[in-house]
């Protein structure tokens, strides 16, 4: 076995984790889960989908390959294969297909299913953030499935476990396609709960499916109740009316704490909210203008007024919680002397007026005009060209027609390649996230190397190298990441935390 290349624990290839193959489930004193959602599914098919709340209901439907150990989000475990091997040159990763495993439909799950399902989310415009160091997938023979490689890459596995990837049953989705079916309203996996109704507009109840090769859940009904109002869902948290709620604001936490009848955990975030300079034209261009800035931000004030005290800092472009942020790194202390004194070397003694342009939702405007009020400490006077998303899209991510803005990356592979690549490496200049249009060989050439190498303390080394030279070059500020509290009926248990809030029914129980 050549699992552990990837840093991964050799004896989860041998059986998954308690939590998730416990032989003897708990009995459940409550029969259905209501759980409010502040938006119904975009689509219950895996080839279709990669939003949050639509995956959060996916993952009861569908399984992947590779599972997330339900108590333990940094943890990979098998899941509808039961182990994984790597070839000499980790280029191609070889899984063996689980046996017995069967569709909602009654059909066994094949290597032929696994295979069409890899294939269909392969092509898929939805797969396009996460497959880019796929070549493609091909059957060895009906116990084993091949992921070929273009390049090593270190996180294939939190990428095989990503709900996109999700298994279907071929047969049903043929047949849904031969009738005019929509499967994507219709859905067939393997997971502990199949589709029972879908009320658009209102409600998505899934049912128990006691073929599930884990054993039948605990608990035989899960509702998902539209709530888009979040005071309305604290409402039903508090009343009773409700056992979970996603996602309460952050002005009602205080209260929900309060309640008797909830208890709560805390989820770590995946973003990074960030100021991103064009380097290449305007006043930024300058280093030590970007470095001014970089002095001027008490980025801890910018978590209270910006985020309600509910984020971390972040000293590097990399999300708190997934692999490769470095917990030892510092960032530039607020110094506006120091700030002045670079605006002065630069050639503004007196600042400067500057237009930030920003995506007009109070996820970015709240912290940009904390923001806003710090940097005029030091005379740069900003004001907001706010757009909608699909402008700030196109005029800033496509035409690089802006000098600064404050945006958030998701690392929606739980990976510093994921965030790092995306936004500082030169080959996304043009078409790709590198809105700032930093460039530098050497940054290139550690990301690079970091992405396919296998030791998981020389990837850490290799991205300290790029965070001390993003550190030098500030082609953008690392703000925060925020986290999310979720509040539920003290007598669900089996909840556990998780950046993307992928919080698996089956393990749920009512004591």
């Amino acid at each position: 076995m050549k699992a552990t290349r990837y840093g991964l624990f050799a004896a989860v290839l041998f059986g998954l984790a308690a939590s998730a193959f416990a032989a003897d489930a708990p009995k459940s004193t409550k029969d259905t889960l209501m759980y409010g959602v502040n938006a119904e599914a975009a689509s219950l098919d895996p080839s279709t989908s990669k939003d949050t709340v639509t995956h959060m209901m996916m993952l009861q439907l569908y399984d992947t390959l590779v599972a997330v150990d339900p108590q333990d989000y940094t943890k990979y475990v098998p899941g509808l294969a039961t182990e994984w091997t790597f070839n000499a040159d980790s280029t191609e990763l070889t899984f063996t297909i689980r046996d017995g495993v069967k569709f909602h439909n009654g059909d066994t799950m094949t290597a032929d299913d696994v295979l069409f399902s890899l294939n269909r989310s392969f092509k898929s415009s939805y797969s396009s953030g996460i497959r880019a160091a796929i070549k493609g997938f091909e059957k060895v023979d009906d116990k084993h499935v091949k992921l070929i490689l273009k390049y090593p890459y270190a996180p294939i596995l939190e990428v095989m476990s990503n709900l996109t990837f999700g298994i279907v049953s071929k047969r049903a989705v043929e047949e849904a396609e031969a009738k005019g079916v929509n499967f994507a309203r219709n859905p067939c996996g393997t997971g502990a709960y199949k589709m029972k109704e879908w009320k658009s507009g209102d409600q998505l109840e899934l049912e128990r499916f006691d073929d599930y090769y884990r054993g039948p859940a605990p608990i035989k009904t899960v509702i998902y109740k539209l709530i888009p109002d979040a005071s309305s869902g604290a409402i039903g948290l508090e009343d009773g009316s409700l056992d979970f709620y996603y996602l309460p604001a952050h002005t009602d936490y205080e209260y929900l704490k309060t309640l008797d009848n909830l208890t709560s955990i805390t989820c770590p975030g995946i973003g990074v909210h960030h100021i991103t300079f064009n380097v290449t034209d305007g006043v930024f261009k300058d280093k030590r203008v970007r470095q001014a800035v970089a002095y001027a931000l008490n980025r801890d004030d910018i978590v209270i007024g910006g985020a309600e005290g509910y984020a971390d800092v972040c000293n590097v472009l990399c999300p708190v919680s997934v692999f490769g942020y470095d917990k030892e790194a510092k960032w530039y202390e607020q110094n506006l002397d120091k700030a002045r004194e670079l605006l002065k070397e630069a050639g503004y003694p007196n600042g400067f007026d500057v237009v930030f342009s920003m995506q007009g939702s109070a996820t970015y405007m709240n912290p940009a005009e904390v923001m806003q009020d710090q940097l005029r400490q030091i005379g740069i006077n900003v004001t907001f060209d706010k757009m909608e998303r699909a402008t700030y899209l196109d005029i800033v991510a496509g035409k690089r027609q802006f000098v600064a803005s404050l945006r958030m990356i998701n690392a929606s592979v739980r990976d510093a390649d994921y965030v790092l690549t995306r936004r500082v490496h030169s080959s996304m200049i043009g078409g790709g996230n590198n809105y700032a249009g930093y460039k530098n060989e050497d940054v290139d050439k550690w990301l690079d190397a970091a992405r396919q190498e296998t030791d998981p303390a020389k990837r850490m080394e290799l991205y300290r190298k790029v965070y001390a030279q993003l550190k030098e070059d500030v082609p953008l500020i690392p703000i925060y990441t925020d986290y999310q509290q979720f509040f539920f009926n003290k007598h669900l248990k089996g909840i556990y935390p998780h950046p993307v809030f992928r919080f698996p029914v089956h393990e749920m129980y009512f004591d």
